[in-house]
């Protein structure tokens, strides 16, 4: 009968534990603790939910491109060519914009990590979490919002109205049209 060192014994059963509800070959093993388990990548639009942990793999999210609108130049849209705002009140990465603000200003939410499309500079893209631990598109640190009053891409009727801008390339607000 062969010795069993006790150190071996140990990690033996370490490495038992560690693979509880692994099987071999398994696609979707079970997560570690204080780990992730491993999501598939959609292709649907997204639907709110909270940002992933900084350790998970980023899957992808709502996409922000740039595109000609309202006379402004190139300004921050997001897939289907909507106008995005920035608010001015909003003084960090946090949305101030909750209840009836964000009924007439809905955020832009992701479930994963946005995904930068034409002439975005995907290093100002971000996530911020709401107070109901949805994510928000960050750009250049600013929350981004919808106008609820914008029917169709390139609408940009909330322009300068109540501290909102539409955001630029850099993620400044502009201004003038």
């Amino acid at each position: 009968m062969p010795k069993v060192r006790p150190a071996a014994a140990v990690v033996a059963a370490l490495l038992a534990a560690v693979c509880l509800g692994c099987a071999p070959g398994d696609p979707n093993p079970a997560p570690l603790p204080g780990r992730p388990a491993q999501q598939e990548p959609s292709t649907e639009s997204p639907a709110p939910s909270a940002e992933p942990e900084p350790s998970a793999t980023p899957t992808p999210g709502t996409q922000v491109s740039l595109a000609d609108g309202a006379g402004f130049g190139p300004i921050l849209v997001d897939a289907r060519g909507r106008t995005l705002y920035l608010f001015a009140g909003d003084t960090s990465t946090q949305s101030t914009c909750y209840g009836e603000c964000a009924t007439q200003w809905p955020p832009l939410t992701t479930t994963g990590f946005p995904v930068a499309g034409a002439g975005v500079d995907d290093g100002l893209l971000g996530v911020g979490k709401r107070t109901d631990g949805v994510g928000q598109v960050l750009y250049k640190g600013h929350p981004l919002y919808y106008f609820a009053e914008d029917a169709a891409p390139g609408d940009a009727g909330g322009q300068q109205l109540d501290q909102r801008y539409v955001v630029d390339a850099l993620g400044d607000r502009v201004t003038a049209g």
